[in-house]
């Protein structure tokens, strides 16, 4: 016993021997580092923005929407651009909206419907071509960045600037491995990585309602709008479209991306699953049902008897799966997984007359016949695979497709052998 008392009597003095020379021992290290400091904007500066100017071109792919022979393809953080699609094999790109901040929208006769940053505003668009501003509901979107700081007396943040930096640091030299086992930290009012890592990742009785792609976050359905907002979902009265009537904000769950109606249900794509309700009360819906699958990025298309859905990898959804999932809603209250089908990197989908449209990435638009869902792989009717396809809309034989190069539209032509492409508008990178 005397024994083993010495033994640990000499090594708690060994260790408190070690620890005075490291308290008393300092090192110079330098530390190489970049964060990314946030820009913040006035609401003032951002409100007083909104403009219509020429078209000019489009610099990248965002959401789109068609309402009334128009084709209303947003700018993402910028705006929209107005393509008069009357002709879809010339169409023209006539206006372009300036909405800072704007990623999501919808439209009925009359009336469009858009974000920008935290508020939603409204445009009498009866001259599309020269939308106005007519009603604004401010600050109703907390969530429109998830490293929003929220509302300061700088305003709102709008962007991040790169900065980089070295300090000369005095450590205990026993702590350099500890200052450098952390490749992210934040500042006050910045958000600062180690020099590898990456940067922060953005039916209607009153109206004909238009049509947007699969990826949208807004969608008109019973003279009411519902958007999602990461977590939430807001439900706007647009019974009188001109003053529209906030209603119900519901907490949905964690990271809810896209919406699509059909009747009287809304379908909503999220991280985890897809969540059906039941909006025949707009500002009371019901949720019937969560169908939960692995994470990864999730938008959901209906024709009223199955659900399609896209399951991809990449981005912030931080999923690994990249498949098609086929889902009987015969009963919307029990879904049931019906197929999987392994995919390249879908996004966007399109399900009409029995056909699928899949964007699947780099891998182009993918065109399935649906007829029977339980052999959808082995019904590819054509896989045009030089598009980087973002999301499509499908209208009376009218494809409208969205990709990272440009907006392209075809003429199905009854699907025998392939679709006839009819136009092209390119992306112009950098060009302001």
């Amino acid at each position: 016993m005397k024994t083993l008392n010495l033994f640990c009597s000499s090594l708690f003095l060994g260790i408190l021997t070690i620890f005075n020379f490291g308290c008393t021992d300092t090192c110079e290290t330098t530390s190489s580092y970049r964060y990314f400091e946030p820009v913040y904007t006035s609401l003032e500066t951002i409100r007083s923005s909104v403009e219509v100017v020429a078209g000019k071109d489009i610099r990248q792919s965002g959401k789109i929407y068609f309402i009334n022979d128009y084709l209303l393809v947003n700018e993402p953080g910028e705006g929209i651009h107005i393509i008069n699609n009357q002709d879809p094999a010339n169409p023209v790109n006539e206006g372009f909206l300036k909405i800072p901040g704007n990623y999501d929208m919808a439209a009925i006769d009359g009336y469009l419907y858009a974000d920008s940053y935290i508020d939603l505003v409204v445009f009498d668009i009866s001259d599309i071509t020269n939308p106005v501003e007519v009603k604004r509901i401010e600050e109703i979107f907390p969530n429109y960045n998830f490293y929003n700081y929220g509302v300061t007396e700088q305003g709102i943040v709008t962007d991040y600037v790169e900065v980089e930096r070295e300090e000369q640091i005095d450590l205990e030299c026993d702590e350099q491995a500890q200052y450098y086992y952390w490749g992210y930290y934040r500042y006050d009012n910045v958000i600062a990585m180690d020099a590898a890592a990456e940067a922060p990742s953005s039916n209607n009785s009153g109206g004909v309602a238009g049509i947007g792609g699969s990826m949208a976050k807004f969608t008109i359905n019973n003279d009411h709008l519902f958007m999602i907002d990461y977590q939430d979902m807001h439900i706007v009265d647009i019974s009188d479209p001109v003053q529209p009537m906030l209603g119900a904000k519901l907490n949905v769950g964690w990271g809810i991306e896209t919406i699509f109606p059909f009747d009287s249900l809304i379908f909503i794509g999220a991280n985890d699953g897809m969540y059906i309700y039941d909006v025949s009360s707009p500002l009371n819906p019901g949720l019937l049902s969560n169908y939960e699958h692995m994470t990864s990025c999730d938008p959901v298309v209906t024709d009223g008897r199955y659900a399609y859905v896209t399951l991809r990898s990449g981005n912030t959804c931080q999923g690994f799966s990249n498949q098609l999932e086929v889902i009987d809603i015969k009963d919307p209250s029990d879904p049931q997984l019906l197929e999987t089908y392994p995919m390249y990197n879908p996004h966007g989908l399109s399900i009409s007359d029995g056909k699928l449209f899949i964007c699947d990435g780099e891998a182009g638009l993918k065109i399935y016949d649906a007829a029977d869902i339980h052999s959808i792989s082995d019904n590819l009717i054509k896989n045009y695979g030089d598009i980087h396809a973002y999301d499509v809309i499908v209208k009376d034989c009218l494809v409208m497709l969205i990709g990272d190069d440009g907006l392209f539209q075809y003429n199905c032509n009854d699907f025998q052998d392939e679709i006839i492409p009819m136009s092209v508008i390119p992306f112009v990178a950098g060009n302001d």
